[in-house]
């Protein structure tokens, strides 16, 4: 694997803060097309890893993806600058954005394009679910350890952090003879 640059990370980063609007989850597609696809800096196992890392560690999840992409590429370095590049714009954006939400609150053109934007942005998130779907979800096992954690989550709201730490321990049980 080539070297990349601290420059190079910082800009995609920034980049991705930046266009990567509608949370956690639309952002997920631009960390794939930009850094698995495009500039293939990761395999698509490695990108995968990085998610779940991000999602098992507390802070915002991707943030902590991107954390863990960053020192995949660059260790400690590349962990601070996929940070700064990631959050620069948001943090930026976000204080602008309240301060005119508060300025606005009631107004009815704003509540509308709120759920314009809303009702887009579960399209992106059933679109990201599809696609890491296709690719992870690959026999049986894989197919039953998804929908045990859906209905665990969504039916019995059991507690994402212990069905992760569980899913890692049963993975490990179920799947260790088929990694040797």
């Amino acid at each position: 694997m080539k070297t990349v640059s601290l420059k190079d990370i910082f800009l995609v980063f920034l980049k991705i803060g930046t266009f990567a609007l509608g949370g956690v989850y639309s952002m997920l597609t631009f960390f794939e097309r930009e850094l698995v696809e495009k500039r293939k800096w990761l395999t698509h196992d490695e990108y995968i890893d990085s998610v779940a890392v991000g999602q098992m560690t507390p802070g915002p999840p991707i943030v902590n993806t991107g954390i863990c992409i960053g020192y995949n590429l660059r260790q400690l370095r590349g962990a601070l600058v996929t940070t700064i590049g990631q959050a620069f714009t948001g943090t930026v954006l976000a204080i602008l954005l309240a301060i005119f939400y508060i300025k606005t609150k009631g107004n009815v053109l704003i509540g509308s394009i709120m759920k314009g934007i809303g009702a887009a942005v579960v399209g992106l998130l059933l679109s990201i679910v599809y696609k890491m779907a296709k690719n992870t979800v690959r026999d049986y096992k894989t197919a039953l350890f998804a929908i045990i954690a859906f209905f665990a989550l969504a039916v019995f709201k059991l507690n994402p952090i212990g069905l992760i730490l569980a899913s890692g321990i049963l993975g490990f049980v179920v799947f260790r003879r088929t990694t040797e």
